[in-house]
């Protein structure tokens, strides 16, 4: 009897099958954590498209009103501004007192990569600014054009703000893969707030 030839690997070999299978696993155990979240959503501020809360920057509009408020009496909101500092997302909803707050910690986490990139990207600019004004204003006490400094402080957080906001809302950037040509209008509109502030 002669012994049966062995065969040599093929692109169907057993090995590259459990690599293939493996990773649609991971994707298939990835969308359905995605769709479990979202069975979850309705009813909550987290948008279920995006898996992301704008409840988040709600730091950054306490920000704005300080701002806002600073002027009218600079001695008595001084701490209030120098102690001002963001938080992360995670640790924002940590530290919430909302009932879904591991369900917003759980739903960033498996926020489409793109979508959560882009967010990631408007909130670290946005917390930068937001340093750098609070900084700025925080010199700018004892001058006369205190107010104006906050009024354009605030004009400037808004701006950021709604950027972050409107990631969150499932309105990308350009070339973001939004869901429409909405993407655009915010840009536009970005740009002119930035000109009138």
């Amino acid at each position: 009897m002669i012994p049966a030839k062995k065969k040599e690997p093929s692109a169907t070999s057993l090995e590259i099958q459990e690599d293939l299978s493996r990773d649609a696993i991971v994707t298939a155990f990835q969308n359905a954590m995605a769709d479990h979240l979202r069975f979850h959503i309705p009813g909550t501020s987290i948008n279920e498209e995006t898996l992301l809360a704008t409840d988040y920057l709600n730091q950054f509009h306490e920000l704005v009103k300080l701002l806002e408020a600073l002027p009218v009496d600079p001695s008595g909101f001084a701490a209030d501004l120098k102690s001002w500092h963001a938080v992360d997302y995670e640790e924002h909803f940590d530290r919430a007192e909302t009932g879904n707050n591991s369900l917003a910690t759980a739903a960033y986490r498996r926020a489409p990569e793109m979508v959560r990139r882009q967010f990631d990207a408007a909130v670290a600019r946005l917390q930068g600014e937001a340093l750098r004004l609070v900084g700025s204003v925080g010199r700018s006490l004892d001058n006369s054009d205190l107010e104006m400094t906050c009024s354009g402080a605030a004009s400037r957080l808004r701006v950021l703000i709604d950027d972050a906001s409107a990631i969150a809302n499932g309105y990308l950037p350009e070339g973001g893969g939004s869901k429409d040509t909405t993407p655009n209008r915010v840009t536009i509109d970005t740009l002119f707030r930035l000109r009138r502030s």
